[in-house]
């Protein structure tokens, strides 16, 4: 041993460890780690000092509960860098709070990449609130990268953190009321090469030394440190700092910040659960959609840290796992393609839908809430929803083998772009339609990146490895779109100021309280009945505000998917309610949702192919006669 190492060894003392947790961890005389070891190998800590040699320092077998090696080690500096080393092998820290020397998002990977720690001492600026209910929750999901990388995004520091940040008073001004990042942790990013030879298979490349590799720019993978804001997203050396910062200035403006976690089924639910309370408490994070195979939901949902903390999953039985339980807030969330499958179908017009769009419209269960969108990364955008119907992936380097078959849409006449305006503007008006029956359904509506103005990716369906402009969000459809934009904000702005439209318990369909109406009911060419046969596709959804607090106001949503003009019935004893028309889709130029002067005198409205209209209704105190049982038991004058 030379003079320097000796030096070294007499300032850092080690002493066997007693964790039970893996990772770092402060203690009273110094800092504990502690790494999952199989029994027979040996482990060692690698610690860098600036101008000095690695210093190792092997686990103690001693120290052994399990698979856990661990050991202390005092005369250390507060900032930390280290690795550790398995059999000879490098590796990183599972559970490093952050990495250093990392490279640019899909550069390849440094060789002198190490794990960081230290104490953060970031002080927090929002006040501390009351988690949102879903029932009034708008969800706006991104990825951190493509959401700001496109030149036209007009941001500093584009594809990070800081430019997500800056984007919070467009979010604002959308009527969003929640963030949900995509993956936005640290996982590699650089993939090998896979070449599809035939429709149900893949075959590895011979090796190559990473020419051209894949780059995930949504990041499912289990190849991941989960505890580590990804540093390729920052625009500055300090990740945690920057990632607080971001999720801070979130909760100032008023809106929640939402994470998903991708887990492989390797991950223990304890661990899995470990991660999500590590975020909340270090990260203020609001919720998470939990992702993979094998998630038990029950360590979740029934964890009581978490009981204030928004959980998604793609199938959940709420009552099963809660039932019997008296819920003070309900965070749960069932989040998947039924409501998206189901919606597109009707929008298309397809027979045999009419069951399922009045299950999914009304949907919302006692003891979990119900996640609804149009799109998702997973599929065509909105803007694509409605001018493809073949996926165009031919750039995934799969022989367009690669996502979803299953896309459920139609291209309105002609594929990808077109000069025609009969079909642009039936499009267009297509794209309406479904976001009037995204906002006006109960549940909890989700946007995804781009989609309010038809933010398109040019047919392709699935642009995980797509880190240029076709993955990226063209923030030029703000102008080129418009109005589209325009119809959705004041969508957003109209469902939050009717309650009627997010109630907190799902719709009956009958008058359980005496009010006179049913809380929703529905209606065809006669008031009160609905045809529900395979050919069935208009239909007239009415909303009885009593039942959420607008006393005596009535919506009205009238329906038409056919490609031919019909007529509904407007419900109410004549002049009991004054119907006026808010907005109609099939209006290119309109006062969208600003109810007119004129009052429907008919019994019947006609509604145009293919459009949505909303009518806004208000029962006369006077002509409603016995309308109002309750009302008259409690004595109110009529």
């Amino acid at each position: 041993m030379n003079t320097t190492e000796r030096e070294k060894k007499e300032k850092v003392q080690t002493v066997p460890g007693c964790s039970c947790f893996p990772g770092v961890r402060k203690t009273s005389e110094g800092y504990e780690f502690a790494l999952e070891v199989p029994r027979g190998m040996e482990a060692s800590l690698l610690l860098y000092r600036q101008g000095e040699d690695t210093l190792e320092i092997p686990f103690p077998e001693e120290s052994r509960e399990g698979e856990i090696l661990s050991v202390r080690v005092k005369g250390i500096r507060e900032e930390i860098r280290y690795n550790f080393q398995i059999e000879g092998e490098v590796i990183q820290d599972p559970r490093s709070r952050y990495l250093c020397n990392t490279q640019g998002f899909g550069e390849k990977v440094s060789e002198t990449l190490c794990c960081g720690w230290k104490t953060d001492r970031y002080v927090w600026k929002a006040e501390k609130r009351e988690p949102r209910s879903l029932a009034d929750t708008i969800l706006y999901k991104l990825q951190v990268r493509s959401f700001t990388m496109h030149r036209s995004s007009g941001v500093r520091k584009k594809g990070t953190f800081q430019a997500v940040e800056q984007k919070i008073p467009y979010l604002q001004e959308l009527g969003v009321t929640a963030v949900l990042l995509m993956p936005a942790y640290e996982y590699r990013e650089r993939m090998r090469i896979k070449r599809r030879d035939h429709l149900y298979g893949y075959t590895e490349e011979k090796r190559k030394k990473e020419e051209n590799p894949r780059i995930n720019c949504w990041g499912y993978t289990g190849d991941a440190c989960y505890y580590a804001p990804k540093s390729a997203f920052c625009a500055t050396k300090n990740p945690v700092q920057e990632f607080k910062h971001m999720v801070d200035a979130f909760h100032q403006n008023g809106l929640e910040c939402l994470m998903e976690f991708y887990f492989e089924e390797e991950t223990s639910p304890s661990e899995a659960l470990e991660i999500l309370k590590y975020w909340k408490r270090e990260y203020h994070i609001d919720g998470f959609h939990l992702m993979g195979r094998g998630i038990c939901q029950d360590v979740f949902m029934k964890d009581a840290y978490l009981s204030g903390t928004k959980l998604f999953f793609h199938d959940v039985d709420g009552e099963a796992v809660l039932g019997g339980r008296k819920l003070t807030y309900k965070n749960v969330g069932e989040y998947n393609e039924g409501f998206l499958y189901c919606m597109r179908h009707m929008l298309k017009g397809d027979e045999n839908m009419m069951g399922e769009f009045l299950f999914r419209i009304r949907r919302n269960p006692p003891y979990n809430g119900v996640i609804n969108y149009m799109a998702d990364q997973d599929g065509f955008t909105m803007g694509d929803m409605v001018a493809y119907e073949e996926r165009h992936n031919e750039e995934n380097g799969e022989n367009n083998q690669d996502g979803l078959e299953y896309n459920c849409t139609w291209n309105c006449g002609a594929e990808g772009p077109t000069r025609k305006q009969n079909i642009r503007q039936l499009r267009f008006r297509q794209l309406k339609n479904a976001f009037a029956m995204l906002m006006f359904s109960q549940g909890t509506p989700m946007i995804f990146q781009g989609d309010e103005w038809g933010n398109s990716q040019r047919g392709n369906n699935n642009a995980w490895c797509q880190d240029n402009e076709l993955g990226w969000v063209d923030w030029r459809g703000m102008k080129k779109n418009g109005k589209l934009l325009d119809f959705v904000k004041k969508a957003v702005s109209f469902r939050k100021q009717n309650p009627l439209l997010h109630m907190e318990t799902e719709p009956k369909g009958t008058d359980y309280k005496a009010l006179g109406y049913p809380d929703i009911s529905y209606h065809g060419e006669q008031a009160w009945y609905l045809d529900r046969g395979s050919s069935q596709r208009y239909l007239g959804v009415m909303y009885c505000g009593d039942y959420a607090g607008q006393d005596r106001d009535f919506i009205f949503l009238a329906c038409n998917f056919h490609w031919m003009p019909h007529e509904i019935a407007l419900p109410g004893a004549a002049k009991e309610i004054s119907w006026r028309k808010i907005m109609a889709t099939d209006q290119e130029e309109s006062r969208e949702f600003e109810p007119e002067e004129k009052v429907l005198k008919e019994k019947t409205i006609e509604i145009p192919p293919r459009t949505i209209i909303i009518l806004a209704g208000k029962q006369d105190e006077k002509a409603c006669g016995s309308g109002n049982i309750l009302r008259r038991l409690q004595g109110t004058s009529f």
